[in-house]
């Protein structure tokens, strides 16, 4: 079967909700290769790419070399530039995974006057922080449902209270996607 002018809507499983994503990718290889478990609750519920995949024989019409990438600006980096928009709210990410968003500050002077060097260390150390905190709450046996972020636990059934409220099985995925 081939792929090209092909749309791909929803897939029809495992679950009623799954969608395809990228974590559709582990999931197919998963069930290609009749591995175990699944890395995940997210890839054990992501729509899987196997049935899609039929090719008996590889294609010939794929680029044997690709082109010289073009540079995106010509200078340097301005470490001392005022953030962006983007930028602003990275860090503003950062402080949730620090904790620092419960200040009275939050979010405005967080990012008030910082400059990008400034918002890169802080993003750093919030998450450095965010991962020790993870792996502590792994070390003493927590759970998916522990929020790292807030320090207590929610049942299944319960939903977090704030939106801001990350759990460290799945803020990796939320920042190293950014």
């Amino acid at each position: 079967m081939s792929l090209s002018n092909k749309v791909l809507h929803e897939p029809s499983g495992p679950f009623r909700t799954s969608q395809y994503e990228h974590s559709s990718i582990p999931t197919t290889v998963k069930n290609i290769f009749n591995l175990k478990e699944f890395l995940t609750k997210r890839d054990e519920w992501a729509g899987t790419f196997e049935g899609i995949l039929t090719r008996t024989t590889p294609r010939t019409d794929c680029p044997v070399t690709l082109p010289e990438p073009v540079k995106m600006r010509e200078d340097e980096a301005n470490e001392e530039a005022k953030l962006t928009d983007l930028q602003e709210e990275l860090v503003q990410l950062g402080s949730v995974l620090k904790g620092d968003h419960k200040e009275s500050d939050y979010p405005d002077k967080l990012v008030e006057n910082k400059k990008v060097n400034e918002g890169a260390k802080y993003v750093e150390v919030a998450f450095n922080k965010f991962c020790d905190d993870c792996e502590k709450a792994k070390s003493e046996g927590k759970d998916d449902s522990y929020i790292v972020c807030d320090g207590r636990e929610v049942s299944k059934t319960q939903k977090p209270q704030k939106a801001l409220q990350i759990n460290c099985f799945h803020a990796y995925d939320i920042v190293l996607g950014c």
